[in-house]
């Protein structure tokens, strides 16, 4: 089959693909950049960008300043064609100002999730940018749509549905993760229609759940949905922002390493079972201080480790202190390859 465009509000790509914002500099302007110029919708990451030393002091601008220097690179790099957007996570303790920063910025669309996205409108006004929250039921569809009506008066631009089987923060209990079938992507699929028909919104739907080919994006389309949002796949490329030793863990990691860990942000989160995670599950509490205060959930005196440490860890390639978030489907990262080679594949 001819995969089609995807348009979203007032933009458009010719595939229908966007990059997920995954964060600490993995989302960075560099795979953004490429993933615009090969024909999708790229996608910079909003948390852990800010400078280590000077996060310490000023956590909140220091993290707008890098983003706003993230994004112009990006729009320089793609000499401005293309749509660019952030992902922002609802449970950052400087959930509003990245937002405003992105929004002042002229950023195209905004992805977010990690927590419903309630007063989202509202930091981005009359703005022409497409909205786009992250949902697993149609339970909290129909939450958010509720409150966005009665708010604001607006409708979401798209929607992207998170399957159980997704990398990074997961929002399912335990029971559904353990049991899949009971929320599957057709299940969770017919959900999120019925609550935008119940709505009167016709709008793009996103499957987020194990895509690394074009066969999984024809799977989806053909189930019904629009288009793809890709995260654990896309790590395996050059231009993904991590290190080369962190990105070898992957290539070399099987379904066995996968495992699932309570995360400081309060959720359960999928990951590979490093020796960080080792000693986690091995009920051990690793040293750290909290300079940042950069999730709203995290209890500093309670949790086993810091989630910024750690992922700061992976992408500096500190394989030993590392976290490393993934799919079910991390098996399909055999190599590291240019993230050319996946887009040549949907011509």
């Amino acid at each position: 089959m001819n995969l089609p465009e995807l348009k979203i509000r007032h933009l458009r790509a010719m595939y229908p693909v966007i990059q997920a914002g995954m964060g600490v500099r993995v989302g960075n302007s560099n795979l953004a950049s490429e993933t615009i110029k090969l024909g999708g919708y790229g996608t910079i990451a909003s948390v852990g960008l800010g400078d280590i030393e000077k996060s310490k002091t000023d956590f909140i601008q220091e993290s707008n300043r890098v983003l706003i220097d993230e994004i112009r690179r990006a729009r320089k790099l793609t000499e401005s064609e293309g749509s660019l957007g952030i992902n922002a996570m609802v449970a950052m303790s400087n959930y509003e100002e990245i937002n405003r920063a992105a929004v002042a910025e002229g950023i195209d669309f905004i992805i977010s999730g990690a927590g419903l996205p309630i007063s989202l409108p509202e930091y981005v006004e009359n703005a022409n940018i497409a909205l786009i929250p992250v949902i697993s039921s149609g339970r909290a569809l129909n939450v958010l749509l509720s409150a966005w009506k009665r708010k604001y008066n607006r409708a979401p631009d798209a929607v992207i549905v998170e399957g159980a089987k997704c990398g990074g923060h997961l929002g399912f209990t335990l029971k559904q993760i353990e049991h899949t079938d009971t929320c599957s992507m057709e299940i969770l699929f017919t959900e999120i229609k019925e609550v935008l028909k119940s709505f009167g919104y016709n709008v793009p739907v996103l499957a987020a759940e194990e895509v690394a080919s074009r066969e999984d994006i024809e799977k989806f389309l053909k189930m019904g949905y629009d288009g793809v949002q890709i995260g654990t796949f896309f790590i395996g490329t050059e231009e993904a922002g991590m290190d080369i030793k962190s990105k070898e863990v992957y290539v070399k990691a099987r379904k066995k390493d996968v495992v699932i860990i309570k995360s400081p942000v309060g959720l359960p989160v999928r990951v590979l079972k490093t020796p960080l995670v080792e000693r986690v599950l091995a009920g051990k509490k690793e040293k750290f201080s909290c300079p940042y205060h950069c999730l709203r959930t995290c209890n500093p005196s309670k949790v086993p480790f810091c989630i910024a440490k750690a992922l700061l860890a992976t992408w500096a390639g500190d394989v030993e202190n590392g976290l490393y978030m993934t799919g079910c489907n991390v098996e399909s990262i055999k190599k590291i390859i240019k993230l050319e080679t996946f887009f040549d594949t949907l011509k």
